[in-house]
């Protein structure tokens, strides 16, 4: 029999599950883990007979097991267990750019015509990978409403409560009444990007995942003692927080609850207890 030990560490979580659509087996592996706790639960009722103040029985009503882990790093698969969508990688997708500052400068609405309208505008500076139109909302630094955007025109110059967008040898631009020369003005906007993706739809689950925890941690012999828990399937409950603070390196932390697997041996998982001459 292996000799108690003391847990010095975290250890390695794994978790797997069968993809959402159907195709192959998912694996999340918390490699940064700064805790785990494994909580093994009875809930007994009494039993009372008589006039006696104290139970003179009681009654296993349920056993529960549930883990909880929280990494130092944040990873869409981690949200993939809670939500139960798979992660696309590597797709072609767009994301938002905001709060983008220019200082506008005067320039000419038609470059390629002898005399035009003055305006004040700014170059983009995603403006060569936009996603669709762009998207675009304008206003200015000081101001707190919106800019109305209308169609391109290479004679008419907006108003000074109207933007126009522009593209031109690979660039974009926004344009402006020439009132606005020299002050600042606040972008935001859509562009294109190679992303990995968990799209979260209103009606998946979570699916059931077999996870592993394996921890070796050396003892004062010099000898690794080491405990590996595996429980055969589980799902995810409770709140997934993507947790964001000034000043504040954010953890994420997903709890999972044991479920019967309704095998043929009757075995939820195992705690095996193990030693070893090295880390393993």
């Amino acid at each position: 029999m292996a000799k108690k030990m003391i847990i010095k560490g975290v250890g390695q979580f794994l978790a797997k599950k069968y993809a959402a659509d159907g195709k192959g087996v998912e694996v999340v592996s918390l490699g940064t883990l700064q805790n785990l706790k494994i909580d093994l639960n009875v809930e007994l009722e009494d039993v009372f007979g008589s006039d006696g103040l104290f139970a003179i029985d009681n009654l296993v009503k349920s056993k529960s097991i549930e883990i909880t882990a929280t990494d130092a790093k944040f990873d869409l698969a981690q949200l993939s267990l809670m939500m139960g969508s798979t992660v696309k990688e590597d797709v072609n997708g767009s994301l938002w750019v905001l709060n983008e500052q220019h200082e506008l400068i005067k320039g000419e609405l038609d470059h390629s015509a002898s005399s035009g309208p003055d305006v004040a505008l700014a170059e983009v500076t995603f403006g060569s990978t936009l996603y669709g139109d762009g998207n675009f909302t304008v206003k200015l630094k000081d101001a707190n409403s919106l800019l109305e955007k209308v169609a391109y025109s290479s004679t008419v110059a907006p108003t000074d409560k109207q933007f126009m967008v522009t593209s031109d040898a690979g660039k974009t631009y926004v344009i402006l009444n020439t009132s606005h020369t020299n002050k600042d003005v606040v972008l935001s906007y859509q562009r294109t990007e190679i992303i990995d993706v968990v799209d979260i739809l209103v009606d998946e689950v979570p699916f059931p995942v077999h996870i592993i925890h394996h921890g070796s941690f050396l003892q004062k012999d010099g000898t690794f003692q080491g405990i590996e828990t595996e429980l055969y399937q589980c799902r995810a409950k409770g709140t997934f927080s993507i947790d964001a603070a000034r000043a504040t390196a954010s953890t994420s932390q997903i709890t999972l609850q044991v479920l019967d697997p309704e095998r043929a041996d009757r075995k939820l998982g195992s705690i095996k207890r193990y030693s070893a001459a090295s880390n393993v």
